[in-house]
């Protein structure tokens, strides 16, 4: 079974608080293997037998029944997240401000509306590129100001956790 990675939406924000160590013994209680998160904002590593939509829905199902926590989850393989490094279109941006690069996870593509919403909610400076089911943002004066407005369902991380997520999945 490949590694893969399961990215809870706003996780440890505000009241959703939720105990890395019991996130990962409610997940290999389920029977998944080889658990693991990377920093507390709901960054899960595990082997599924299950993948995509499948893998999500199970751990949504998993964090709803086991902790009374409901959130979406959005799942990517080592292939997926190399892909979205590689297709970074602000590499530049990343190697100098990485935690003001963001990348915002989604189920399903940006649509050319919800791009347009967007861009007028955006302050001057901060751009917006849509990748494969994810877009990629990048904050010059941080998220904090920010006045943008994603769609509903994103969970978003930004570069260094990325990068940090690809390689855990690639053993590194």
């Amino acid at each position: 079974m490949p590694l893969q990675v399961a990215l809870l939406r706003g996780v440890n924000l505000g009241k959703r608080q939720v105990v890395m160590s019991e996130l990962r013994a409610l997940v290999e209680g389920a029977g998944y293997a080889n658990v693991r998160t990377l920093i507390a904002s709901g960054n899960l590593i595990l082997d599924a037998k299950q993948k995509g939509a499948k893998l999500e829905t199970a751990l949504e199902k998993l964090m709803l029944d086991g902790l009374g926590l409901k959130t979406n989850v959005f799942v990517r393989n080592a292939e997926e997240l190399d892909s979205i490094i590689v297709a970074n279109p602000f590499n530049a941006f990343a190697q100098t401000n990485p935690n003001f690069l963001v990348v915002s996870f989604m189920r399903a593509p940006v649509t050319d509306a919800e791009m347009d919403a967007m861009k007028k909610t955006a302050l001057t400076g901060e751009e917006i590129r849509p990748g494969e089911r994810c877009l990629y943002i990048k904050f010059p004066q941080g998220q904090g100001p920010s006045k943008l407005k994603t769609p509903k369902l994103t969970s978003a991380r930004n570069w260094n956790t990325v990068t940090k997520l690809a390689a855990a999945l690639r053993g590194a």
